[in-house]
Parts: structure tokens; C-alpha cells; sequence
């Protein structure tokens, strides 16, 4: 199962990075700016099923492998992403995963990831954009696009967990 789901997130990489960028409204000479985070969402959404350790090492891993790809600095996302996923893992274990819940950790998952990562490139001097001006023209598209698209993922993760655990449930209770 956790093959699966680097699989499916190494399908939400490509697509972010391909097919997406022809998608979005910049392409088409807007003013807004979307980013799309697929990958992010994807981390969100198995941060709420799978163990601490899987979690943080596939944040870590795609977060380093976005930086080494599409970052003007190594560690970044790395860091971010893997904070992101380590904060949703907490609240998961407060809370089951019904669909309100899974789209509340998703929005404040995606808008820290977001902000924290303007903070980082402010830091390091990447970007010199007013705040103001990028959450108007950048965060609250980018935030809106991600939380939209992140529902079909969602729906495929836990579909994709609830038939691997209830073949666990039917084998177990046959050995029995």
C-alpha cells in the first residue's frame, strides 16, 4: 500500500509540473498567480491514515526532491513540507477523518505551507514581493485552487485505504 502511494504522489509531481502549468490562469496572461500543490494536499491527506514515520519520510523525500527540481534553494520545501505533514499527523490523532475534518486540515495545512514558505524565500532574499500584494495575487488563489483539487485526492486516498483495510479485516477474521 505505501507504493502505492509514492506512486500516486510521484502522479501528483508530474502533473503539478506539467499539465497544470498550461491549466492555470498565468498561462492565459492573468494577473493571478496559482500554484498548484498537489503534492502537498496528497501529504495532508495520507498524513491523516498512514504511521509518523512514513509520513515524514515521504514529505521529506518529495519536499527535497520539489526542491532539487523546481527550488532555488535545497531544504526548504524539504523542511516546510516535512513540518506541514508532522503538524497534520498531530491533529490527526485527535480527530476521525470525516470529510469536514480532512478539508479543514487540508486549508490550514496548505495556508501554513504557503506562508511559510514566502517567509523562507523573504528570508533568503528569493523574492522581494510585499506581503500584501502576494497573499491578494498569489496565496488566496493558489490557497482556493489547492483546496478545490485536493477533494479528488482525498476521495481516491481513502478509497484506496478503506478497500486495504477492510481486505486486512476479512483476512484476519478468516485466520481466526
Amino acid at each position: 500500500m505505501k507504493k502505492g502511494f509514492v506512486a500516486f504522489l510521484l502522479i501528483l509531481f508530474l502533473l503539478e509540473g506539467s499539465v497544470f502549468q498550461l491549466l492555470l490562469p498565468q498561462a492565459w496572461g492573468s494577473t493571478f498567480v496559482v500554484i498548484p500543490q498537489l503534492v502537498v494536499s496528497g501529504i495532508i491527506v495520507i498524513s491523516l491514515y498512514l504511521p509518523k514515520r512514513y509520513v515524514l519520510m515521504f514529505a521529506f523525500s518529495f519536499g527535497l526532491l520539489h526542491d532539487i527540481v523546481y527550488g532555488p534553494a535545497w531544504g526548504v520545501t524539504a523542511f516546510t513540507l516535512a513540518a506541514v505533514a508532522y503538524g497534520t499527523y498531530l491533529l490527526a490523532n485527535h480527530f476521525p477523518p470525516f470529510v469536514w475534518i480532512v478539508g479543514v486540515a487540508i486549508v490550514l495545512g496548505q495556508c501554513c505551507y504557503t506562508l511559510l514558505v514566502y517567509g523562507w524565500y523573504r528570508l533568503f532574499g528569493f523574492t522581494n514581493m510585499p506581503f500584501l500584494f502576494s497573499f491578494m495575487t498569489h496565496i488566496v488563489p493558489t490557497l482556493a485552487f489547492n483546496a478545490i483539487s485536493a477533494y479528488p485526492i482525498f476521495r481516491f486516498i481513502h478509497y484506496v485505504y478503506m478497500k486495504k483495510r477492510n481486505r486486512q479485516v476479512v483476512f484476519d477474521t478468516i485466520i481466526r
